[in-house]
C-alpha cells in the first residue's frame, strides 16, 4: 500500500474511534442520569414508605414535629338551647 493510503486508513480508524468514544460517553451520560433519576424517586418513596409502615418511627417523627402547640381546652360556650333560655330570663325580669 502507498502511503497516501496508509494514511487515509489510519485517519478513518481514528476518527471511527473518536465517533465510538463519543457514543460512549453519550451512553454513560443517559446512564448517569436514568441513576440518577431513579435514585432521585427511590429516596423520597422508601423513607415514606419505612416512616408510613413503622408506628413507632411514625410517632417519633410526629411528637418531634409538634409545630402547633395548643393551649388546654378551655369552658365551652353556651349550646343554642341554653341561650335562648338566657334571652328569655332576661326577657321574663325586664317585663318587656
Amino acid at each position: 500500500p502507498s502511503e497516501s493510503s496508509r494514511h487515509n486508513l489510519q485517519s478513518a480508524r481514528k476518527r471511527s474511534k473518536k465517533s465510538r468514544r463519543s457514543v460512549m460517553v453519550r451512553l454513560t451520560g443517559a446512564a448517569l442520569e436514568s441513576f440518577k433519576f431513579a435514585v432521585y424517586l427511590a429516596v423520597p418513596i422508601s423513607l415514606t414508605v419505612f416512616v408510613a409502615y413503622n408506628p413507632s418511627t411514625l410517632e417519633k417523627v410526629i411528637k418531634n414535629r409538634m409545630y402547633v402547640v395548643y393551649p388546654p381546652e378551655g369552658p365551652r360556650p353556651p349550646t343554642n338551647e341554653e341561650l335562648w333560655e338566657k334571652i328569655n330570663e332576661r326577657k321574663k325580669k325586664g317585663g318587656s
